[in-house]
């Protein structure tokens, strides 16, 4: 089995001293960031002049231009969008960069596809948090933290590895477990779960109210609330996460529940479901949707759009805002 690292594997001496630097205070840099301050650690904020500034700004940071930033930094950590970094990288980093810095990426994406041409006298790793910058501080403010995979991708210092881990621990990620998980697997994988469970299980919400909506005449806010938005399904899939996508429903689900399931496992999601899958991760690894996707954003991603337009119906959006409205759910 694999070896997870926590807390006691990592030592701080190889970070206590270092200035860390935040490329993009968004989804992932402000919480990364706060984490950081709170332990102890200088850090350094990299960000446009745009609303994320503002909030960098609110939250007791003085916003530096990117290329300043990288000049003070020891360890930077790149936290824009994948379609971003090669741009930003080449305008704003790659001539900054001292000599034997650390930069990080919180994705294996950029080092998988190679669609930056990275500097040969620094280290460079990847530390990939498997939960969303909200959990990442809320958890740490609890005195727990998410789990994370890291990888090296070149050590030029000789301790990359102990400096990638001493960051996971002031970060929080080493309360729950950090996995040594190659940048290309994790990349990989990340990509599959999005374009394979995360499209179904859009895909079937969006199907599914549509057909007991506007064919079957069900009310709009009971089939909302039972399709997702009472929060079962993912408290559900919550403890799945510890006991296994088998044993909740065996263990949590009605014999009913149990048996609907069984009944209709074999036709749910018609098409054929293994050809989908293998044509997806057939797209990811040879290089395919790397090339797609830089041609979407150059485009102003029409095909992104043309989803939400769909999915986010005016019956779907006003049933989700009447429940938010009138029931008292609490967010975890």
């Amino acid at each position: 089995m694999e070896k997870i690292y926590y807390d006691k594997d990592a030592d701080l001496k190889y970070i206590s001293d270092k200035t860390v630097g935040i490329i993009g205070y968004g989804i992932q840099g402000r919480a990364q960031a706060l984490n950081l301050r709170d332990s102890g650690i200088k850090v350094l904020i990299g960000n446009r002049q745009d609303e994320y500034a503002e909030q960098a700004i609110q939250d007791g940071f003085k916003v530096y231009k990117i290329n300043d930033v990288v000049k003070m930094s020891d360890i930077i950590l790149f936290l824009i969008p994948d379609q971003a970094q090669s741009e930003v990288y080449e305008n704003f980093i790659k001539g900054f960069l001292r000599q034997g810095s650390m930069l990080i990426f919180a994705h294996g994406y950029a080092l998988c596809y190679k669609t930056i041409n990275i500097s040969s006298d620094i280290d460079v790793a990847m530390l990939a948090p498997r939960m969303p910058g909200y959990h990442i501080r809320n958890y740490f403010l609890k005195g727990s933290g998410v789990p994370a995979f890291a990888d090296v991708f070149q050590d030029k210092t000789g301790f990359a590895w102990e400096k990638l881990l001493s960051l996971a621990k002031v970060i929080g990620f080493t309360r729950a477990g950090v996995l040594n998980v190659s940048y290309k697997v994790e990349a990989e994988l990340d990509l599959f779960t999005e374009q394979f469970l995360v499209a179904a299980i859009v895909k079937v919400i969006h199907t599914g109210f549509n057909i007991l909506v506007k064919k079957y005449d069900y009310p709009p806010v009971p089939t909302l609330m039972e399709l997702y938005a009472s929060g079962e399904l993912a408290e559900v899939l919550k403890i799945a996460s510890r006991v296994g996508i088998g044993k909740v429903f065996q263990k949590n689900a009605s014999p009913t529940c149990q048996y609907g399931i069984a009944k209709n496992f074999d036709a749910a999601l018609e098409s054929d479901l293994n050809a989908t899958a293998e044509n997806i991760i057939r797209k990811i690894q040879d290089g395919c949707f790397s090339k797609e996707l830089d041609k979407e954003g150059r485009d102003g991603y029409p095909v992104v759009g043309k989803l939400w337009e769909t999915v986010n119906s005016k019956q779907l959006v006003a049933a989700q805002e009447w429940i938010n409205k009138n029931f008292r759910i609490e967010e975890v």
